[in-house]
């Protein structure tokens, strides 16, 4: 289910059509890109494409006809009825569509809103549901999804979907000194600071910002690229959070929502918002690097998307031999991302791109123009004739130049596209340009509920995404005082964070003691407790885990943060006669 071409994050599920003498019409398995019910139309002979909604169409043998009529579809889980954003209509559309007369269910759907709705939608519809067969046995298969979805983050995430019509956004960055961001890019790990013999808990709680994290997420080296489906096999043999714990992190200790969500959004900044002090288009291309390689462990149900302006498509890498990309990169790979879901390119000021070359040659025509007019004027006056027509001609000749201008601006961006999308890649153009706008997108197009957003840029841009609704969470790399518990080294990192999200009035941040993990090390030269010594004073590496509100300063309101402990035993009473 986990593997490199399992359906996870989604459940895993089977289907197999039968007709009625018992034959198999067709069989299929969910995987990163479709439904098992899908698979098994397909392999059955019935071609089903989604647009708008199911467009299903039958060959034209009777016999094959009159098997459909009379066939039996059998599901290990229950048909969902819920839209995949603008992508995908429900797959119980399909199986109505298909005039499936018959349809045998094993469990449910384990999110408890949506139990019995797909059944139900397709018994209204007159198609014959029996729900309940081998429950146990499907139930087993499911039996991680229907952990991982009834999590408190995925709960939370639903929730916020349903509200804002967008997925619950991650933002994962690191906290550093914001005088010393020059250390960061300078060390490369996710202190990303010299302590100048100070502590943390020493310093002002106002010099801090946001900052990219740690390029690498994984506990384990992975740099073996021919062990690679072997590795992501073993790899993600790993629990979820529960509902209060964080006991199983620590397989995963950069980040768990990495394996958990729909998509992961890196980006390729624009020149001058990159790394500081570097203004190298290999700088840039951090976000590329980090998802062709670390990325590629995800699970192959997770996206991988880069964000970027359309107008520096020409300085992205297509191809392995081109001198700007990183070293140790496989962009070719990258693109084609075989055995997983396509990578997908979102384009920023996508639709401004071509009014800025129409404005340029609108702008190099009024000139030209301007000036054989002027000529023209000059003709008229002293009576030339000729003058005047080679006047005429000229400002013809600059209308025809900016024309063309235009068309060869505009085919330079098609032919980009499309040597993208023969790659394996998707591309598509973003109305917008903030964190937010991509949030919308990813909401209104996939119907995603969950993203992690890794961090590219630096300081207030970051703050002004959380404060426009784009993150929710934020998984944040610092360094803290190693002298003290547990206790003291949460306090310190959630004022750390406070200060880099900004004023209080503005931005609230929530962190509880499970809120923070202490169980990595990053470096060879720490002890066996993670401990790091700089100038004499110990420190250590933690991530914190915090949820994040942003304040209403025309509804103010008090914002607390609720702490629910699950019952674990239920005991039965008799009530008194008067209840």
């Amino acid at each position: 289910e986990r593997g490199s071409h399992g359906p996870f994050p989604h459940p895993i599920c089977g289907a197999i059509l039968v007709a009625k003498d018992g034959r198999i019409l067709g069989k299929g398995r969910s995987n990163y890109n479709g439904h098992a019910i899908e698979f098994a139309f397909q392999e059955a002979g019935i071609n089903a494409t989604p647009l708008r909604e199911w467009c299903v169409a039958w060959p034209s043998d009777a016999k094959f006809r009159k098997d459909i009529a009379e066939s039996t579809l059998y599901v290990t889980l229950e048909p969902s009825n819920h839209r995949q954003g603008e992508e995908k209509p429900p797959i119980t559309q399909l199986v109505e569509m298909a005039q499936i007369p018959r349809l045998v269910i094993g469990c449910q759907d384990p999110i408890a809103e949506n139990a019995s709705k797909g059944a139900g939608s397709l018994h209204a519809a007159g198609i014959s549901v029996t729900m309940g067969v081998l429950q146990d046995e499907c139930n087993h298969l499911i039996e991680s999804y229907a952990e991982l979805c009834n999590s408190k983050v995925h709960r939370m995430a639903r929730n916020h979907f349903r509200i804002h019509g967008r997925p619950m956004g991650h933002l994962h960055c690191s906290v550093i000194d914001s005088d010393d961001a020059e250390a960061f890019a300078r060390n490369g790990n996710s202190f990303g600071k010299n302590f100048g013999g100070q502590h943390l808990s020493y310093r002002d709680f106002g010099t801090y910002e946001i900052a990219p994290p740690p390029e690498s997420i994984w506990a384990a080296d992975t740099s073996d690229d021919d062990e690679f489906s072997s590795e992501i096999d073993d790899f993600f043999v790993m629990d979820f959070e529960e509902e209060d714990t964080q006991d199983s992190l620590g397989k995963n200790p950069m980040m768990p929502w990495y394996e958990q969500v729909d998509a992961c959004v890196a980006t390729f900044p624009k020149p001058g918002n990159g790394p500081v002090n570097d203004p190298t288009l290999q700088a840039r291309l951090r976000g590329l690097k980090w998802l062709a390689t670390q990325g590629k462990l995800l699970p192959a149900g997770v996206e991988r998307i880069l964000v970027m302006d359309a107008n520096d498509l020409k300085d992205l890498p297509l191809k392995n031999d081109d001198p700007n990309l990183p070293p140790g990169v496989d962009v070719e790979e990258f693109w084609k991302a075989d055995g997983r879901k396509p990578t997908r390119l979102l384009l920023r000021h996508g639709d401004n791109a071509m009014a800025v070359a129409v404005a340029k040659a609108a702008a190099k025509a009024a000139a030209a123009a301007a000036e054989a007019s002027a000529k023209a004027k000059s003709a008229l006056e002293t009576g030339d004739a000729e003058l005047a027509a080679e006047a005429a001609l000229e400002c013809q000749k600059a209308a025809m130049a900016s024309n063309e201008f235009i068309q060869k601006e505009i085919q330079k961006t098609q032919d980009l596209k499309q040597r993208l999308i023969k790659l394996g890649a998707k591309v598509e153009v973003l109305k917008g340009s903030k964190p937010i706008d991509v949030m919308n997108h990813l909401g209104k197009r996939s119907g995603y509920h969950s993203v992690v957003w890794r961090a590219g840029c630096w300081g207030g841009r970051g703050v002004e995404a959380i404060q426009d609704g784009a993150f929710q969470r934020v998984s944040a790399h610092l360094a803290v005082d190693a002298i003290g518990g547990k206790f003291w080294q949460l306090m310190l990192a959630e004022r750390a964070l406070q200060s880099a999200c900004g004023a209080e009035r503005e931005i609230k941040v929530f962190a509880e003691a499970d809120d923070i993990n202490l169980e990595y090390c990053d470096r060879e030269d720490a002890d066996k407790d993670c401990n790091l010594v700089f100038d004499g004073k110990p420190v250590r590496h933690v991530r914190l885990d915090a949820r994040v509100a942003v304040i209403d300063e025309i509804k103010r309101q008090e914002v607390r943060f609720a702490k629910t402990v699950p019952i674990k035993k239920f005991r039965e009473e008799e009530a008194p006669w008067f209840v």
